[in-house]
């Protein structure tokens, strides 16, 4: 048997020669070579900072390094971990569970809202470490992100294991329950800035100017913390893994009774039916789901975000939400797509079970975002601001469903769901939606938030008509496309067989 990196090495080559599409492996390339300009301009943009905006920057790093651990610790939770090869293309290959492990920290940077934040990071980092050693605060600082990011692949491959069992599971379930339990509680009555004053991130911003000031004694305590947790988690990860592979699931071992649903009135009610049932008997997308509903909500309660700028939330909300299958709706259906395909009923209502679902499942995420952001904003809003946060809600929503079913029909990918690690699309192709998404949803949303900021009640509708106009052009385009039946039988083919 190789070793772990060999493996490694054979399954990112195995990946590479898998990207088919025009252009994906270009795309690539030139997306690596972007990311690593943008940290160079980040890194330009904090030293040319004056006093004043400088003072900021030191101010919110704590909450800047903490926002960076918890997506670094949930992103893998939602993914299982996330895997370079599906598991069902290697049951007959001795992958090492170390090689399994690395695998999902290279994944890790495949992630807009990841690579932001680490951007944002990097900026801090030229903040801190200014007129000092920038080399050791930037030590410090990728030691703090190989920590985090190393334990939220801990964290998901334990989760992972204890999804294996009924037992486990709601052992699990129960956690997050405390968990949230817990946060809420300590929101009452405190602000975001005074819990993060006592967090562990206020150390690692400590030891990141100590590295640049100069106080070696500091920064190398901090640093050599941060690596020496970094290798701990690495190997508690290990176990983990192995632990998780090696547990037989219970979800088909047993058999029970399954109760007769009742007949819908009509093919479309019959379809959207089968389709929310997909949604959720799909574990990736169930735990990413729950997540999605609670996770959004708390930071921008956390945030007490006034109501000038929670117009903004729910573009980011509602990008996230459809990545959640929205960029590939047809993979609900997998195996099934030939025998929903064969029904006799209008082919185009496979199309619109589609966008019922994911607009629900959209706007209820940006609901439920909303609401709870609204209960910690300052103050009573104003017409503008109130109708800019509705129509961001309608349009946002209006937005990221119209792109995601276009991307559907366009580029569908095959994806069982069955197990809980399984993805709607590859790597890759998620990275490259996630930006298709949130730029256009981000650029919208801020545009209303703008709009409610002039104190004018009319204009937020008034930007969201136009915008929903060219959205209606855009389905009608998606929907003119789908009626041909090479097309559809081009989807059902790559989402049934691959």
């Amino acid at each position: 048997m190789t070793g772990p990196l060999a493996q490694l090495r054979a399954l990112l080559g195995l990946r590479w020669q898998m990207a088919r599409a025009p252009g994906a492996r270009l795309a690539t390339l030139v997306g690596g070579v972007v990311l690593a300009w943008l940290l160079v301009q980040a890194v330009r943009a904090g030293r040319g900072l004056d006093i004043a905006l400088l003072a900021t920057a030191i101010e919110v790093a704590p909450a800047a390094y903490a926002g960076f651990g918890l997506l670094a610790v949930l992103a893998p939770l939602t993914s299982g971990g996330g895997h370079l090869v599906p598991d069902d293309q290697l049951v007959a290959y001795p992958v090492r569970p170390v090689t399994h492990l690395l695998g999902g920290l290279l994944l890790a940077p495949l992630n807009l809202v990841w690579v932001s934040q680490l951007l944002l990071l990097a900026a801090l980092t030229s903040c801190l470490t200014l007129g000092g050693s920038l080399l050791r605060g930037s030590v410090t600082t990728l030691a703090y992100v190989l920590a985090v990011t190393v334990l939220g692949q801990l964290a998901a491959w334990l989760l992972a294991g204890l999804s294996q069992s009924r037992g486990g599971r709601r052992l699990a379930g129960g956690t997050a329950a405390v968990a949230v339990g817990a946060v809420v509680v300590a929101l009452q009555g405190r602000s975001a800035a005074g819990l993060l004053a006592g967090s562990p991130t206020a150390d690692v911003v400590d030891g990141v100017i100590a590295g640049g000031d100069g106080h070696l004694t500091r920064w190398s305590v901090t640093t050599g913390l941060l690596l020496l947790f970094a290798c701990v988690a690495l190997g508690l990860g290990v176990v983990a893994c192995r632990w998780a592979l090696r547990r037989p699931g219970d979800l088909g071992g047993t058999l029970s009774g399954v109760r007769r649903r009742r007949s819908r009135p009509g093919a479309l009610r019959s379809l959207v039916a089968v389709d929310r049932a997909s949604v959720w008997r799909a574990p990736a997308l169930r735990r990413a789901g729950l997540v999605l509903a609670v996770l959004p909500g708390l930071l921008a309660a956390s945030a007490a975000l006034p109501w000038s700028s929670l117009a903004v939330l729910p573009g980011l909300v509602a990008a996230g939400a459809a990545l959640l299958f929205g960029v590939n709706a047809f993979a609900l259906d997998a195996g099934g797509a030939v025998w929903l395909s064969s029904l006799p009923h209008d082919p185009l209502l496979g199309l619109w079970s589609k966008a019922v679902v994911l607009t629900e499942t959209v706007l209820l995420a940006v609901v439920l975002a909303a609401v709870a952001g609204s209960t910690r904003s300052p103050g009573l809003p104003t017409a503008a601001e109130l109708a800019a946060l509705l129509c961001s809600a309608v349009l946002c929503t209006a937005v990221v469903v119209t792109l995601s079913l276009s991307a559907s029909v366009r580029r569908p990918h095959r994806a069982d769901l069955r197990g809980p690690r399984d993805a709607v699309a590859p790597p890759g192709a998620l990275a490259l939606a996630s930006a298709r998404l949130a730029l256009p949803a981000g650029l919208v949303a801020v545009v209303l938030g703008t709009a409610g900021g002039t104190g004018v009640w009319w204009l937020p509708p008034a930007v969201t008509a136009a915008v929903l106009g060219l959205c209606a052009v855009s389905a009608a385009r998606t929907v003119r496309s789908y009626t041909d039946t090479h097309v559809r039988a081009r989807v059902v083919h790559i989402v049934a067989e691959g």
